[in-house]
C-alpha cells in the first residue's frame, strides 16, 4: 500500500488511519476537507486518490462529481465519476464516532484523562497539530483499545482494500465490506 495516496482531513483522523490499519507514519495528512479535495485534484489528478473526511456542515464541491457507492451507520463510500478517486466520509464527525466506539467496546475514555462532553472532546481534537504531541499519543492508546469495533473495522477493511486495489477495485466488494 503506498499509503500517501491516502489522504485524512486532520490530525485526529490520521491517527485513526494509522492506528486501525497498523500503516504507521505512511498517510498523506491535510488539514481541512477543501485541502484534501484539492490535493487529490491537484496531485494526484488521475491517479488513485483515497480522502478521509469528516461530513461537515457545508459539502465541498468536488464531492458532486462523485457518487454514493454505499452507506451505512456514520460510512460513506463515494467514487469519482471518472477518476479512481475515492471519499470515506465520516458522519458526523469523527469525535461521534469513536464515541459510538467506545460506547460499543464498553470503554470509558475518562480514563484516558479524556472528557466525555462533545464540546470539550472536539476542543482537544482539533487542537492536535503534531503526531507527537501527548494528546495524538492518548489518541492512539484509544483507538488501539477500540480497533475491534464494528465501524472501526469496516472502516479499517475499507481503507486497506482500496490501499491494496488502487486500480483493481471491485464496486461489489466494496458494497460487500460496507454491509458487513
Amino acid at each position: 500500500m503506498n499509503g500517501l495516496t491516502i489522504i485524512p482531513e486532520c490530525y485526529i483522523d490520521t491517527c485513526l488511519t494509522e492506528t486501525i490499519t497498523s500503516y504507521f507514519d505512511q498517510f498523506n495528512h491535510q488539514k481541512g476537507c477543501g485541502t484534501v479535495s484539492k490535493v487529490m485534484r491537484e496531485k494526484f489528478g488521475d491517479s488513485f486518490a483515497l480522502g478521509i473526511i469528516d461530513k461537515d456542515k457545508k459539502e465541498i464541491p468536488y464531492l458532486q462529481e462523485f457518487d454514493l457507492v454505499s452507506f451505512k451507520d456514520s460510512l460513506y463510500l463515494y467514487k469519482h465519476r471518472t477518476k479512481p478517486h475515492y471519499i470515506i466520509q465520516i458522519t458526523p464527525a469523527i469525535e461521534r464516532f469513536f464515541l459510538k466506539a467506545a460506547e460499543e467496546k464498553n470503554i470509558d475514555i475518562t480514563v484516558f484523562g479524556l472528557p466525555i462532553g462533545l464540546k470539550e472532546l472536539t476542543k482537544i481534537t482539533k487542537q492536535i497539530s503534531d503526531k507527537n504531541e501527548t494528546d495524538f499519543k492518548t489518541f492512539r492508546q484509544l483507538f488501539k483499545e477500540l480497533s475491534g469495533a464494528s465501524e472501526f473495522v469496516k472502516l479499517a477493511n475499507l481503507i486497506q482494500y482500496l490501499g491494496g486495489n488502487t486500480y483493481n477495485v471491485d464496486i461489489k466488494e466494496l458494497k460487500r465490506i460496507m454491509r458487513e
